[in-house]
């Protein structure tokens, strides 16, 4: 269950975990999304169900509570910041990609890089590349997580995309300098459509109508995009070696400001 995680209770355990499964070997238990009894956690006596992020969310939907108390109740469903973003592998994933890409386009040239990737670029729009690019980076999904980094991605690229058509820029204009664009919006995005991906069912629900539902999604969106400006602030992104610990870390600032309604 996304919601309640595995029980210690045997006639309540989630069917999805294995009859051996062991809650005491914390050493595996990293890779649960929904594992809300994590170290962090008691240390810091945090303890929220995913029945409580629910009932969060419901309530400010009805104008009972705001986004800060409910995106916070949301990340600590999840065991807290650190849990919430080592089980971001998909969003994690994705920005490595990112990186060692614009990397390539910048210390080797646009028209060797996408060679090399084997996406075509020969009388094709920026638009036409950057949908051959999103295959690439993020592949057609297998998994929920997989799903939210590539949705994720498709926000990204329409953004960088509205940018080059802004600047009246070409495509083959992107250098590391791009990364200070991208990066931040894509960890937004992927934020933004997993709360959505795992609370969403309940503003759907909740709401009066779609109108209200996208006005809630709305202010959960720019929430999540002042956090990440928050937490970026003056980083330089064309720095980056782009490894997963590094990239991790960007995950965990974002989450532990929404964690602590910073």
């Amino acid at each position: 269950s996304m919601y309640n995680g595995y029980s210690t209770n045997n006639s309540q355990a989630n069917p999805l975990l294995p009859n051996d499964f062991d809650e005491n070997e914390d050493n595996e238990n990293e890779d649960n999304a929904n594992d809300s009894n994590t170290e962090e956690n008691i240390i810091n006596d945090k303890k929220v169900s995913w029945q409580t992020a629910k009932t969060s969310i419901s309530k400010f939907v009805n104008g009972n509570s705001n986004v800060n108390k409910t995106v916070s109740n949301y990340v600590k469903a999840y065991g807290g910041a650190k849990s919430a973003s080592k089980t971001a592998k998909a969003g994690i994933g994705t920005i490595i990609n990112i990186g060692q890409f614009i990397n390539n386009v910048t210390s080797e040239g646009y028209n060797q890089t996408l060679e090399k990737y084997n996406i075509d670029y020969n009388n094709k729009s920026a638009k036409d590349v950057l949908s051959e690019l999103i295959n690439y980076l993020a592949p057609s999904p297998v998994t929920k997580e997989d799903s939210i980094a590539r949705k994720a991605l498709v926000v990204t690229m329409e953004a960088l995309y509205e940018l080059l058509e802004r600047e009246n820029l070409e495509i083959d204009n992107i250098t590391n300098e791009t990364l200070n664009f991208i990066i931040p919006k894509y960890v937004e995005s992927y934020i933004y459509e997993r709360i959505i991906n795992d609370l969403g069912s309940r503003i759907e629900t909740t709401s009066l109508n779609s109108t209200h539902a996208v006005k809630i999604e709305l202010e959960i969106k720019d929430y999540i995009t002042a956090k990440v400006d928050i937490a970026f602030k003056g980083k330089d992104f064309e720095k980056m070696s782009f490894n997963k610990v590094e990239v991790e870390s960007l995950y965990n600032q974002c989450y532990t400001i929404m964690e602590n309604m910073l």
